[in-house]
């Protein structure tokens, strides 16, 4: 599932950008210099990166609760956890290559997998070529995805992407990785879809908890013990 979601205002973006502009981007982090000339061509900030770039960890946690919260995010992708939240840029013909995001990722204390992967555009389209965000499926299948700033987009951590090079101008993004509590995607369609149908029943004065909006709700919350899966 490939879902967008309105996240931020532009005058948000705007501002975040602005307070990145001060800081010292880094060489994005790859597991050797061979991997970041073929592969990871872009500059990032990560999380507790470094002291001179804290201001961008206090941006980063802001985001992270606004994504956490969202009810939308909530009832279709159930997370559990987010890691390696960063900003990354692009310019100058940066590029991330064709690639498949780790099946887990964090550190030798905590391990998260990596369910659903995000992207938070923080400029317009407009203001850079190139940079779209490429995803192929094994079927052959592929998608180009650039979109407004303050959009978030999220996509099944599994499907190969990469991002074009940007020719002229500079693409800032937030991306972060999401464990979800549900592990099964199709088991996650089906919670997504019934919880829809609930919220529709409810909003409906003709089938408010009436007796086939109860029966939904109970088979909505059978499924989530069924297939919850907790700390």
């Amino acid at each position: 599932m490939i879902a967008r979601l309105p996240l931020l205002p532009a005058g948000e973006c705007d501002e975040i950008v602005a307070v990145l502009d001060k800081l010292n981007w880094a060489d994005g982090l790859a597991p050797g210099q061979l991997y970041r000339e073929k592969v990871k061509g872009n500059k990032e900030i990560a999380f507790q990166m470094s002291p001179q770039t804290a201001p961008a960890d206090e941006l980063i946690k802001q985001i992270n609760n606004a994504i956490m919260s969202s009810s939308h995010i909530r009832t279709r992708m159930f997370p559990k956890s987010m890691v390696n939240p960063r900003f990354n840029l692009y310019s100058d013909g940066g590029f991330y290559g064709p690639h498949a995001d780790s099946a887990f990722l964090g550190d030798n204390r905590r391990q998260v997998r990596t369910d659903y992967s995000m992207t938070l555009f923080l400029t317009e389209p407009d203001s850079y070529e190139g940079g779209e965000l490429r995803l192929t499926y094994p079927s052959g299948e592929e998608m180009r995805l650039k979109e407004p700033k303050g959009t978030l987009l999220f996509y099944p951590s599994g499907v190969m992407h990469e991002v074009l090079p940007v020719t002229s101008g500079r693409r800032i993004a937030f991306v972060g990785w999401v464990e979800s509590h549900i592990q099964s995607q199709q088991e996650r369609d089906l919670l997504t879809e019934i919880t829809t149908l609930c919220d529709d029943m409810m909003a409906d004065e003709s089938t408010a908890l009436g007796e086939f909006h109860t029966r939904a709700l109970n088979v909505k919350h059978n499924l989530y013990r069924m297939w919850w899966k907790g700390q």
